[in-house]
């Protein structure tokens, strides 16, 4: 659940400045909670040192993925990986 509602929060976010504006002026743990983050992971979440949004938004990435297993529960894979593995993967396939 916890990807689920990143990718809730994130999303929201490029459609909502509330959103950003919360960040900005420290009430993104507010936030947080409204999103249905269990209360480790909120906590987690609130001490990321982060100066913009969007930093906020990958740290807050790379925290969840990290606790949650690297992503691999949910079969979502990382918006930072890009679309390379998939590639990969079927040059692979397409050699054997």
């Amino acid at each position: 659940m916890s990807m689920q509602a990143l990718n809730l929060l994130l999303g929201r976010s490029t459609i909502d400045p509330t959103i950003e504006q919360a960040f900005v002026e420290g009430r993104i743990g507010d936030l947080l909670a409204a999103y249905g983050f269990a209360p480790e992971l909120r906590a987690a979440l609130g001490e990321l040192k982060a100066e913009t949004f969007r930093e906020f938004a990958s740290l807050a990435y790379q925290a969840v993925s990290g606790i949650v297993g690297a992503g691999a529960q949910d079969g979502v894979p990382s918006p930072l990986e890009g679309l390379i593995y998939g590639q990969l993967a079927r040059a692979d396939e397409q050699a054997a």
